[in-house]
């Protein structure tokens, strides 16, 4: 006899993903905002009716996402999460070469999104050189200024969590722009798509070097 009926187990969660479904529907049902304060340990094991061993074990785990932020001696507040979490500023590992190169790749792409969506909505830019000397350090700021007047708000978020994590590795300090700033800015200024291009190209040309890819799309091992 053949069985055509499909059936499906349903896993039944466990505590702690329970208790963090809950201070999550807390959080909405109370329309708590960024920075209002939680309810202390004692407080949510009572109102949620869980060992405080669960509530602190939920809590930790959406610090970890973001959604919380616990401050010493202050208590625990409401954030902000990322749309895009990376795995190695959770766990706080060293990353390799290999997977940096990747991880700048993406925020090689979105930069250029940003800028270039900026340009089509002739968004307006400062022309006033900037103060520091970092390079990355200016260029990031640049980046937020055009992103943030976009209507899709995830395009600076993936950058702004990207550049943080190459930051973090000093990956920034190997990479040498083949543009100053005022010049990127100025080509921006006068619409000048193929120097903007160029500027994109040599950066990705040099990270695949960095990174080992032979211009014909093979890798080599020895670099």
């Amino acid at each position: 006899m053949i069985m055509s009926k499909k059936y499906q187990l349903e896993t039944v969660p466990r505590m702690f993903e329970e208790v963090i479904r809950q201070i999550i529907l807390y959080i909405q049902d109370e329309e708590l905002k960024k920075g209002d304060k939680l309810p202390p340990e004692r407080k949510l094991s009572e109102l949620l009716e869980v060992s405080r061993s669960s509530v602190r074990e939920g809590l930790r785990i959406l610090e970890l996402l973001k959604y919380l932020e616990s401050r010493q001696g202050g208590g625990t507040f409401v954030s902000e999460p990322p749309p895009f979490l990376i795995p190695m500023t959770i766990t706080q590992n060293q990353t390799g070469s290999k997977e940096l190169n990747k991880y700048f790749d993406i925020a090689l792409m979105n930069a250029e999104r940003i800028i270039f969506t900026s340009l089509k909505q002739d968004t307006s830019i400062s022309l006033q050189s900037g103060k520091n000397e970092d390079f990355w350090k200016e260029f990031s700021v640049w980046i937020n200024e055009l992103g943030k007047q976009l209507s899709n708000e995830y395009y600076i978020s993936l950058w702004n969590n990207i550049y943080t994590l190459l930051t973090s590795h000093h990956f920034f300090q190997t990479l040498t722009s083949p543009l100053k700033l005022d010049d990127l800015k100025i080509a921006f200024y006068k619409k000048d798509r193929q120097t903007l291009q160029g500027f994109f190209q040599s950066l990705q040309e040099q990270s695949n070097s960095v990174d080992g890819i032979n211009e014909d799309g093979s890798y080599d091992e020895h670099r």
